[in-house]
């Protein structure tokens, strides 16, 4: 039987911050890696419709008893488990990504051999997060060693909290396989009700601008801070309070209302929505053409035409500069030509970018032929 590591266990809510020891990485059962009904093969979907993942070849769903925030997944290579815990809870007012990983992070720094890594940007799915490697020893073992990164963003009112560990020793083994799921990641939690809510908005009446990120946070002149909605009520946090609004959204107007306005702030949605984080959202047709391709033209997502896998490889490149290409993500720029991808482990591939008869054609980089892609 392989090593089982103790590994804490905490909620996001500062109420319960309490430490569980609990064997996450234990091998002493199986589980299989059954999505619920619904999911796409290999997808899983949580049944509480928080986040969607696909699972790489070998790992399988290891739930742990009373933990209601998500769900555990689980790999054995050479004997040696791995593990990846998803956490999912309603994000406070203002709360930003770097609190919520001090709050994860505080269990482990009250374990024996604690040693801090450091905090890097990186691109989850589609989501821009914070990444924080670190280490500890297994019940205060110093010859075992457990390598931990926490993988913290904020989407849509909610913090999401993607815990890796295995012993320190095999963290390589597992690289790719975390780079693939991390790809895929796809926040859902509060999606419905904050989406349609996300980008640009425009002052009709003069006044400043609003602006809405997906990931919780918002621009208004020079106000910024949080912001949450729950269907009818609006909240703006900066550091010195809390503004509340009534809110009405139809269409492409919003209107907001408090006792405290002399009237009602009526915007309209920009056309160019930059405050959204979704890959695509609002492009423009663009011209079937040939020839050099520029960087606003590779905006979208695009999908392999000549691919023989039954599953369709996708690769997109949002405006804020994240990408995710198959089991690769991360950031991505592009300069004269060529198309740079930087992982979140680290790793950056340079591919040579062109246009032929509106389908874009990479190759080099790690491509042993040319790759030509539709816009979807």
């Amino acid at each position: 039987m392989g090593p089982s590591l103790a590994v804490p266990r905490w909620s996001l809510s500062l109420a319960l911050l309490a430490t569980v020891a609990l064997a996450l990485l234990s091998v002493t059962t199986t589980a299989q890696a059954a999505s619920p009904p619904g999911s796409r093969k290999g997808t899983y979907t949580d049944t509480k419709k928080r986040f969607e993942i696909s699972l790489a070849a070998g790992w399988e769903l290891a739930p742990l008893p009373g933990d209601g925030f998500g769900m555990n997944f689980r790999r054995i290579v050479g004997g040696v488990p791995a593990s990846l815990h998803v956490m999912v809870e309603k994000a406070g007012p203002g709360q930003t990504v770097q609190q919520t990983l001090e709050k994860v992070d505080a269990g482990f720094k009250a374990e024996i051999g604690y040693n801090p890594g450091t905090d890097v940007p990186v691109t989850i799915g589609a989501s821009n997060g914070v990444r924080r490697s670190l280490s500890v020893f297994a019940s205060g073992d110093r010859s075992t060693v457990r390598g931990v990164e926490l993988y913290v963003l904020h989407a849509f009112g909610y913090a999401h909290v993607l815990h890796f560990e295995t012993l320190e020793p095999s963290r390589k083994t597992f690289a790719r396989d975390l780079d693939r799921m991390l790809a895929s990641y796809v926040p859902m939690a509060g999606r419905d009700l904050v989406a349609p809510l996300g980008g640009v908005w425009l002052n009709t009446g003069g006044g400043p601008d609003l602006t809405l990120d997906d990931s919780g946070a918002f621009r208004m002149g020079p106000l910024s801070g949080g912001w949450q909605a729950d269907g009818g009520r609006l909240v703006l946090q900066i550091p010195s309070g809390a503004e509340r609004y009534q809110y009405v959204h139809s269409g492409d107007t919003l209107t907001l209302s408090s006792p405290n306005l002399g009237g009602d702030l009526v915007f309209r949605r920009s056309s160019t929505n930059s405050g959204s984080s979704r890959p695509g959202t609002d492009a423009p047709p663009r011209p079937v053409r040939s020839g050099a391709v520029t960087r606003e033209e590779l905006i979208g997502t695009w999908t392999v035409v000549d691919q023989a896998a039954t599953e369709a490889l996708t690769l997109q490149l949002a405006s804020s500069g994240s990408v995710a290409f198959g089991g690769l993500s991360g950031r991505w720029r592009f300069s004269t030509g060529r198309l740079t991808i930087t992982s979140t482990q680290g790793s950056t591939i340079t591919y040579a970018a062109s246009m032929t008869n509106g389908q874009l054609v990479l190759s080099g980089g790690d491509l042993d032929r040319e790759v030509t892609l539709d816009r979807q």
